[in-house]
């Protein structure tokens, strides 16, 4: 009742992805406007061995991490599933799951998936590195970004991956697919399919050409597509459209 309300009451709507507008009862009032990052925030070059060093992973060990906070809908367990998988085809693997516990409750969240890394054979391999403030570096440590949350109304991770060169691979649900161009940006699978997701990491885990050349393509995606400035001019227009000072 609240959103339909909301939605008779507002003269615009502003949705930052089409998953997030299509449930919306006033599609005629509904813009869609991307969220955008600064890009000076990523910058190329950063020390890769020296982060890697610093988090205790070998320099030429293939890595895939996860972003985001530990809440089950974000779906770390699967990450670590998926992980196992990837470890038994690529030994030398390492994994990282960037976060921390934002909201009362995640500690027992954060537990499992500690416990689930021991039961799977992971606790060697797998990294628990906390909140972070500095993600650039962290991202930069990364051979692929995997992202595998339930229903993502956009996932600002996955532009954060795509501006720090980075692949992605990621379930194909919510907003995702208006972000990551299956095949060119990153990998794409059906929602929930760990087995999937696993051999979707071993494919660009093993080639870090195709690892190279898709992120470089995610970062120009994300120049034509997701920056700051495009999405501060986005909602100008909106105001302006109302007759509104921006």
């Amino acid at each position: 009742w609240y959103t339909r309300l909301m939605c008779r009451l507002a003269k615009r709507a502003i949705a930052i992805s089409q998953a997030v507008a299509a449930p919306l009862p006033c599609p005629a009032k509904v813009v869609v406007v991307y969220n955008g990052l600064d890009l000076e925030d990523y910058p190329p070059g950063l020390d890769t061995a020296a982060v890697r060093a610093e988090l205790g992973l070998p320099a030429d060990a293939p890595v895939a991490g996860i972003v985001g906070r530990l809440r089950p809908w974000k779906g770390q367990d699967r990450f670590l599933r998926a992980a196992a998988m990837v470890a038994r085809q690529l030994p030398n693997a390492r994994f990282l799951i960037v976060g921390g516990v934002i909201f009362a409750g995640g500690e027992a969240y954060e537990a499992r998936l500690r416990q689930l890394a021991v039961e799977l054979g992971l606790a060697e391999r797998v990294v628990f590195t906390g909140h972070r403030e500095d993600l650039p570096r962290l991202l930069s440590a990364l051979d692929v970004l995997v992202h595998c949350a339930d229903a993502e109304p956009f996932g600002r991770v996955l532009i954060e991956g795509m501006a720090a060169r980075r692949p992605v691979v990621a379930f194909a649900g919510g907003a995702v697919p208006e972000i990551v161009v299956d095949g060119e940006t990153g990998l794409l699978v059906e929602p929930g399919d760990v087995r999937a997701l696993a051999a979707a990491m071993v494919e660009l885990l093993k080639d870090p050409e195709c690892c190279q050349r898709m992120g470089t393509a995610g970062r120009r995606r994300v120049e034509q597509h997701f920056t700051a400035v495009q999405t501060a001019r986005a909602v100008e227009t909106v105001y302006d459209a109302l007759g509104l000072k921006t």
